[in-house]
């Protein structure tokens, strides 16, 4: 009898400490999400000492899982993707040689309600906006830091821009929307950016500098603290970018002249934010400076 009550006890406990798989914590931790502000066209003036080379070695000092860019899922590697910022498109072609996943994540209204936003945009919000341009401006001027991108992921300059949309555009619904529903844009590319992380532990959003803000706060609304790092580069003179890049731009500013004059099927909102944008002149210029 001893012997069977021994037996059913050391079975129970047995099956009760072997039943009791490890914790699996990899479902409650967050990933590390870093937030690095672009300067679009700009990275190929001289006097910034932030090309998109410059940009590249940040990133690959970051050693991400994933970058998330400026582009639309919908017009990534289609005939719109040149309607975004050159950086996005080189930095879909780098994910390879970088060794990190990309994402198109961005999202745009569409441009009749923007338009349609912009021609009635508040004038004393406009007024608002152009005196703090001024402002911003003259402080990036007298700055004597060795990169641009020291000057635009600076702690004060990013609350500027943050105070642009939170206390002067973002307060008028109008101006909100004029703005390119600009809450909602940064929203949703966090929305696609997280839903595109999958297992990935480091990740990168690369936008337009005056995203930065928001794109924080949005982070932070699903309880990720995300962190602007400090350069991480030495600034060089190198413009020169590969050969593979050259030719995805070169595909999209082909793209883009067929859709504008018409020789190829589009949509009529892509091609009125094509035809009401400067995206041509800055593809253009992108593979002048970068050859």
């Amino acid at each position: 009898m001893i012997r069977k009550v021994l037996f059913f006890i050391l079975t129970f406990y047995s099956m009760g400490v072997f039943s009791q798989k490890p914790k699996d914590d990899s479902q409650n931790s967050k990933p590390t999400v870093y937030l690095i502000g672009s300067i679009h066209n700009m990275h190929f003036d001289p006097n910034n000492h932030y090309s998109i080379n410059d940009l590249f070695a940040q990133i690959r000092a970051l050693k991400p899982d994933l970058v998330c860019g400026e582009i639309t899922p919908e017009a990534y590697e289609q005939a719109m993707e040149g309607y975004f910022p050159p950086e996005a498109a080189a930095l879909a072609e780098m994910a390879s040689e970088l060794n990190y996943r990309f994402a198109p994540v961005d999202w745009r209204l569409n441009h009749a309600t923007q338009a349609i936003a912009d021609k009635n945009f508040p004038k004393d919000v406009e007024a608002q906006r152009l005196a703090f341009l001024d402002d911003l401006q003259a402080k990036l001027k007298s700055s004597n830091k060795l990169s641009f991108y020291d000057d635009v992921h600076d702690e004060t300059i990013l609350n500027d821009l943050d105070s642009l949309y939170e206390k002067i555009i973002g307060i008028n619904p109008l101006a909100e929307i004029a703005s390119g529903s600009w809450h909602e844009r940064n929203r949703c590319a966090v929305e696609n950016g997280m839903a595109a992380a999958g297992n990935a532990k480091v990740i990168v959003f690369v936008f337009g500098v005056d995203h930065t803000p928001q794109l924080k706060r949005q982070l932070k609304a699903l309880g990720i603290e995300a962190q602007i790092p400090k350069r991480m580069f030495v600034p060089g003179d190198d413009y020169k970018v590969p050969a593979a890049i050259r030719e995805r731009w070169k595909n999209n500013l082909k793209n883009l002249i067929l859709i504008r004059d018409k020789k190829m099927p589009s949509t009529y909102d892509n091609y009125q934010k094509l035809i009401n944008c400067k995206r041509i002149e800055n593809i253009t210029e992108a593979l002048e400076k970068s050859r």
